[in-house]
């Protein structure tokens, strides 16, 4: 390593101290490659620049995903029409990820994250309601049955007496 790369990067330790972020911060911004380090003879080293101009890429975590999922999927099964095919298009919305580049920031991925989503709720509330517009038929449908069988059932009656 020459010298001018050691005065540029510093051990975790001593850019933790340095910049007061945690080393287990620092270990989670390398794994998700949101820092700028080198990994020589078994250590990382970080750019010494402050945290604030590091790249930062909005990755929503598993958790706030899958609570994102679980939330639509309750309100899915809370109602009587709730279905494995809307399920189904819930964890299809769930798998689909918004590709985000290092150079966007946060705002732009979270508005197209919630793009997303208003398209995928607009698609299920327009399959509801031509799912309830199906079903007012049938019960049209019904009552009018039980009309015509009230009616002969009467008529039947009024021969038996």
């Amino acid at each position: 390593m020459n010298v001018e790369a050691t005065d540029s990067w510093l051990p975790l330790t001593d850019y933790s101290t340095k910049h007061k972020i945690s080393v287990s911060t620092l270990r989670r911004r390398i794994k998700a490659n949101d820092i700028r380090f080198r990994f020589e003879e078994g250590k990382y080293f970080i750019m010494d620049e402050p945290v604030s101009t590091h790249q930062r890429v909005y990755r929503p975590s598993q958790e706030s995903d899958l609570a994102l999922v679980g939330a639509h999927q309750g309100m899915m099964k809370g109602s009587d029409m709730a279905s494995s095919k809307d399920e189904l298009k819930a964890q299809d919305l769930a798998d689909k990820t918004v590709k985000v580049n290092k150079d966007e920031p946060i705002l732009t991925a979270a508005n197209k994250l919630l793009n997303e989503l208003k398209k995928a709720y607009t698609l299920i509330l327009q399959e509801k309601e031509e799912h309830i517009l199906q079903l007012r038929d049938e019960v049209a449908d019904l009552k009018t049955l039980v009309r015509v069988l009230e009616s002969e059932n009467d008529r039947l009656k009024g021969f038996k007496q």
